[in-house]
């Protein structure tokens, strides 16, 4: 059995691409007891019977129970406690240590009733008789909460995170054992960024994790691949992250993907996206491979930022078996891009806005991008030229009265791309919303967009057909006035309802009045991704009506439903979308 080759250069890969992300000095608090229970909702963690609590310090309290409130920060030990550090030894009835500020509460037991308090760590020098907070000693009444999981330890961090071992999981009422449970409740935006791709279904399973890394195993389902497994590991610190995935994992095709982000002190930001993907079994040596890499790096000035960004591609890493005329598949091109874009800058005193854009841009590939003239474009160049103006939340109505005011929004965006190959595109975008919050529950908008792509060759170009193609026995002569100049007209009429955080329903009516004029089965209908829903939403062809209904709500406590469907008025023989489209995503 052949070893494989790609296995090991993905880890060698990982251990050069990956940043050095500094972790943060934090207090950790390890937790043993006969029996600990976490409460989800509430962010509790409540213990009890020979409870032992030892904190990065040095310090080692024990008692008989133990309550700490992770988003408070604080926790609480009570019952023959007996505390034991570098600063001296003490007992007494209950101690409260707030970690937030470095202060700790005691009570004594003496002849005297007292309360001490601790200040930085010292407990060599109570001071005695001070004032305390009023909740100082507060158990939190639990009545009515259901537990989430039960466990035989626990490690938390400040303010970050908490790791049970030995855990018994509580779903639907049933007691699942586990290994161990990470929870992630910090401040670091970067430990929430995904690598996967969309699903249906995704239950994640956090196995390993501290203040700056989260492991995790997704139980995850959707339309191309059914059910399977896959991994992603999060590191994440004050300038950056890194998000390593394996995705379907348990399937023969795998995509190995690697996100980074790291940012450079206030000015300079780089960005990668690397995919490597294989056909194989386990870790066999592949069948097939290929690997798409992106780098971008943007630095800002005070009014502009300029951006450099690099695509390369391999579309058969093996290279075993290639003709000497290579097919599609031996491709590799590359491209290389730098941007000059300025900031939304205020046009005077008036409430538009404007910005600029140019670029220059290399494309290469040694098999040929384009044939045009009898002349294979091995490399081509293309510089762009763009501008928008916009008018954002410009308000009229009762500006008063938030649920009569209404907001307009609209942008006019131009872009023009030349390219050494002799023809240029012209893309212009323009679109105006009106919104406005009926009540609190009830949001609508309204918008209307057009979009017109012309594709203009100095010589040559589109030509159009001798004669209409004929699709189930009718021609269609529309087709014949195309010259490479596309209009995309959007009416969007929409409307959400939201009862609470956990409840979300929309509804969105489109109406698109399209050139070329769409009919059924003239164009080519977008690929459908993992969720059944088309890869991209403006394309020559859309069904000139559609409808789409979408339901997202809190179906079980971690556990969000999403369900939605469109209906395309019988455009043809298209009526619904393909199927109910159903996410089922733990929070």
């Amino acid at each position: 059995m052949r070893q494989s080759r790609c296995f090991p250069a993905l880890l060698l890969f990982l251990l050069l691409t990956i940043p050095a992300l500094p972790a943060r000095a934090e207090t950790i608090v390890r937790l043993q007891a006969d029996h600990i229970a976490f409460y989800y909702d509430r962010f509790l963690v409540e213990a009890d019977g020979h409870v032992r609590v030892s904190t990065s310090d040095g310090t080692t309290i024990t008692g008989d129970t133990f309550s700490m409130d992770l988003k408070l920060n604080r926790f609480l030990i009570a019952s023959n406690v007996r505390l034991t550090s570098p600063g001296g030894n003490i007992s007494g009835a209950a101690i409260a240590d707030f970690l937030d500020f470095n202060r700790v509460y005691f009570v004594p037991v003496i002849e005297k009733p007292d309360r001490w308090t601790f200040e930085n760590g010292d407990y060599s020098k109570p001071l005695k008789g001070r004032q305390m907070p009023g909740d100082v000693f507060y158990f939190p009444d639990l009545h009515g909460t259901k537990v989430s999981l039960t466990a035989k330890s626990a490690t938390i961090g400040a303010k970050s995170f908490v790791r049970f071992n030995g855990v018994t999981s509580y779903i639907f009422g049933a007691g699942a054992p586990l290994p161990s449970f990470y929870v992630y409740f910090g401040a670091n935006p970067d430990m929430a960024v995904n690598s996967l791709a969309g699903a249906n279904m995704d239950l994640t399973y956090n196995f390993a994790g501290n203040a700056n890394s989260i492991s995790a195993i997704h139980l995850r389902s959707d339309q191309q691949y059914g059910v399977y497994a896959s991994f992603e590991q999060h590191i994440a610190g004050r300038n950056g992250y890194a998000v390593f995935s394996v995705n379907p994992g348990t399937k023969f095709d795998k995509f190995w993907s690697l996100v980074t982000d790291y940012r450079f002190g206030k000015r300079f930001q780089l960005n990668t996206y690397s995919q490597l993907f294989t056909a194989q079994k386990l870790f066999e040596s592949p069948y097939a491979s290929s690997t798409w890499s992106y780098a971008t790096g943007t630095y800002a000035f005070p009014q502009s930022f300029l951006s450099a960004q690099a695509v390369f591609t391999n579309y058969n890493l093996l290279g075993e078996g290639l003709p000497k005329a290579a097919p599609a598949t031996a491709r590799h091109p590359s491209q290389m891009t730098l941007t000059a874009t300025t900031f939304n800058h205020r046009i005077g005193k008036s409430p538009f806005y404007e910005n600029l854009s140019y670029g220059i841009g290399f494309n290469n590939d040694s098999y040929g991008l384009q044939e045009y003239g009898g002349v294979t474009y091995k490399t081509i160049w293309n510089h762009t030229l763009g501008w928008t103006f916009s008018l954002p939340g410009f308000k009229f109505g009762d500006r008063d009265n938030g649920y009569r005011t209404y907001y307009f929004n609209g942008t006019y965006s131009r872009l023009y791309e030349w390219y050494s190959v002799p023809h240029y595109v012209v893309t212009t975008n323009t679109v105006g919303s009106v919104s406005r919050q009926f009540s609190k529950d009830v949001t609508a908008y309204a918008s209307y967009g057009v979009v017109n792509t012309g594709d203009y060759y100095r010589k040559g170009g589109y030509v159009p057909p001798a004669q209409p193609p004929v699709i189930d026995g009718v021609p269609v002569e529309s087709i014949l006035a195309f010259r490479g100049v596309s209009t995309l007209r959007t009416f969007t009429l929409g409307g959400s309802y939201s009862t609470n955080p956990n409840f979300l329903a929309t509804l969105v009516y489109q109406h698109h009045q399209d050139f070329p004029i769409p009919y059924p089965g003239l164009f080519q209908l977008p690929p459908l991704n993992n969720l059944g829903l088309p890869q991209y939403t403006n394309y020559l062809g859309q069904p000139p009506n559609n409808i789409t209904g979408e339901v997202r709500f809190l179906a079980v406590p971690h556990l969000v439903l999403d369900i939605s469907r469109s209906y395309y008025f019988n455009y043809g023989n298209l009526r619904w979308s393909p199927q109910t489209t159903v996410q089922v995503i733990a929070q």
